[in-house]
């Protein structure tokens, strides 16, 4: 379990990445949270103080290294 930006959350969500099952706490905003969910803005506006890995796994359900795994893949079998 992976906890960060605990210092600027009032809420945390539990979720596990699709890919390798790790399991991650991410610490943000509700209202910021909630207006992602509303369409209110994109989350890197909404939610900067997140690392794209951390928003990542919000947008994909996929942790920033199966993430980084997959896209390596992508350009090495496309581009070879």
């Amino acid at each position: 379990m992976v906890a960060n930006n605990d210092d600027f959350a009032d809420t945390y969500i539990d979720i596990k990445c699709k890919k390798c099952l790790r399991e991650f706490v991410i610490f943000l905003k509700t209202e910021d949270y909630n207006d992602w969910i509303d369409g209110k803005g994109f989350i890197q506006d909404l939610m900067p103080y997140l690392s794209a890995s951390e928003r990542e796994l919000l947008l994909s359900g996929t942790c920033g290294e199966c993430f980084d795994k997959w896209i390596q893949e992508y350009v090495d079998k496309t581009f070879g």
